[in-house]
């Protein structure tokens, strides 16, 4: 096992503010790392995080077939595996199928244009709390059906809770809290459904109900996940995606010749969720390490999507680049459900922000969650200069 295992916090603040270079060091040096404080295997090569991520028999999200109890808040699509995980996963994307989202687009369209509508007049915003956050929390409600929870103070110390447990490897005292955040946001959900909502995915859910035979419970966590992760992630992305092209205005400029092969490397570049676990369910060999059943894994995409042996000028952004083969929404049986309306809402956000504003600058010290799993700023503070009117 590797003696480089001190070269990796995840929750360090400059690793959070920047974790490319030692990312690129395990890559280059340790490309299958035992990481002793996490107890796993740390992948950080394309090749080997993309074989993870397809060889679900071998790589499982379910870690109950190792032995290890899965709480009951964290049953779900996203931690079930098939054979048990098809059939939801076939009702999840039936749901998806059912929505009109040409219409999710106009709407999004509309509800971007109203926010920098009430920002008008202002001389700085805060992008994150201000545009980012409220944007993909509408969206996303108003695809699966249900009102936007009021973001009060206890949402916002759930919302916090949930994320921090995210890294319970390297805190585990974030652990029982997150679970109760679950806990606390799968009931939200629970409540909407049993008043029989018509609209959205939860309308779905609750008429369709029949058609799947899983406990409440998991169909709640798995709807509450899609719900979270379809404001959270896009959220992070939309924080992440407009610092790096304010930060390389060739870049920008060259986005609009086409947005969405532009947004595609934004995710490959800067993308929010960096990492995800496996466990393995047989010995095993990767990378040319030898892994035993139960051994942890932890996929870190981000590096994968920075190897110069799948990429050419990876540490640069091509905003034409294609094909692009990022593992930014994942591969395999867990790839992420939600991808199309992260795509349409970062395309939306973005053009909308930068068309009105495009002298856009950031004003002063931005802010990360000190987060290492889903990685993203809570605070860029945005001068707003250079407005353009609404339709020239």
């Amino acid at each position: 096992m590797s003696s480089q295992k001190e070269i990796f916090n995840p929750l360090d603040p400059h690793t959070i503010r920047d974790p490319y270079p030692v990312y690129r060091q395990l890559r280059e040096t340790d490309p299958v790392h035992w990481h002793e404080q996490l107890g796993a295997w740390i992948l950080t090569r394309h090749a080997d995080c993309l074989e993870a991520l397809k060889n679900s028999a071998v790589f499982a999200a379910d870690f109950r077939k190792v032995g290890i109890p899965t709480p009951g808040p964290l049953l779900s699509l996203q931690t079930l595996d098939p054979p048990d995980q098809t059939p939801l996963r076939h009702f999840a994307v039936d749901a998806l199928r059912s929505q009109d989202l040409g219409a999710l687009q106009r709407n999004a369209a509309e509800r971007a244009e109203r926010l920098l509508d009430d920002l008008a007049g202002r001389d700085s915003i805060d992008f994150v709390s201000d545009y980012a956050t409220p944007f993909t929390l509408g969206t996303i409600s108003d695809l699966v059906g249900m009102p936007p929870p009021e973001k009060d103070e206890e949402w916002r110390q759930r919302n916090d809770e949930l994320h921090r447990s995210m890294d319970a490897g390297l805190d585990p005292n974030s652990e029982e809290a997150g679970l109760t955040a679950r806990q606390h946001f799968s009931d939200f959900v629970a409540r909407w459904l049993a008043t029989g909502p018509a609209d959205g995915i939860s309308g779905y859910v609750a008429t369709n109900r029949a058609k799947v035979d899983y406990p409440d419970a998991v169909l709640f966590n798995s709807l509450r996940a899609f719900w979270h992760a379809g404001f959270e992630v896009p959220a992070r992305f939309l924080g992440n995606a407009l610092t790096t092209l304010l930060a390389n205005p060739d870049a920008l400029e060259r986005m609009w010749s086409d947005v969405d092969t532009g947004v595609e490397e934004l995710v490959r570049f800067s993308g929010p969720v960096h990492v995800v676990s496996r466990v393995c369910t047989e010995d095993t060999t990767l990378g040319g390490a030898r892994l035993r059943k139960g051994d942890m894994v932890v996929i870190v995409l981000a590096a994968a999507n920075r190897d110069p042996a799948r990429f050419d000028r990876p540490e640069e952004l091509v905003m034409d680049r294609a094909p692009n083969p990022h593992l930014g929404f994942g591969r395999g049986t867990h790839s992420c459900l939600g991808n199309i309306i992260a795509r349409i809402e970062g395309r939306v956000a973005l053009t909308a922000v930068l068309k009105r504003y495009p002298d856009l600058r950031v004003s002063g010290e931005t802010h990360f969650w000190e987060n290492a799993t889903l990685r993203g700023h809570s605070s860029i503070p945005l001068s707003l200069t250079g407005a353009v009117p609404v339709g020239s």
